[in-house]
């Protein structure tokens, strides 16, 4: 009975150390906000396409990314709250993380909506939040981030 309970110690320690490895590994990754796209509008919405890369260093070990929560921005006025879930980094590669986002007419401000109908004004996007990753027995361990912008992006037709 005391080898069955040690084998079952020794494989939970594993399995946790695995985890945490995972997560150091994504505490040590590289992320950046590689797109906003617009994909469709009408007149009460915007629908966006938001990609979040994010680089991972380790050239050995995966790297392990819980959830994401984090706020958009453009020319500084808020525009929409984005979640990314579950994402595995594969040693020494880079994972383009998609949110979709659904943002109503009515989140943006008079300024910004007069640059996109002007057609000539330039935007810039900012992203920040807080990441999770799972530590030991499950829990979830908040590493806030500033994922950076996305700039200058001039509207053209």
């Amino acid at each position: 009975m005391q080898k069955l309970f040690l084998c079952l110690l020794s494989a939970l320690l594993l399995t946790a150390c695995a985890g945490v490895q995972e997560a150091q590994n994504l505490a040590n990754c590289k992320f950046a906000l590689k797109s906003v796209e617009l994909t469709n509008y009408n007149l009460t919405s915007f629908d966006f396409d938001v990609v979040v890369a994010i680089t991972n260093l380790n050239k050995k070990q995966t790297a392990a990314l819980k959830r994401f929560d984090g706020k958009l921005t453009v020319n500084d006025d808020y525009m929409a709250d984005i979640t990314l879930r579950d994402i595995r980094i594969d040693p020494n590669s880079v994972k383009n993380a998609k949110a979709k986002v659904k943002v109503p007419m009515a989140t943006f401000s008079n300024k910004v909506l007069g640059l996109i109908s002007m057609g000539s004004g330039t935007l810039d996007y900012h992203l920040t939040g807080t990441m999770y990753f799972e530590g030991p027995l499950g829990t979830e361990i908040p590493l806030p981030v500033d994922i950076g912008r996305y700039g200058s992006y001039t509207i053209t037709d």
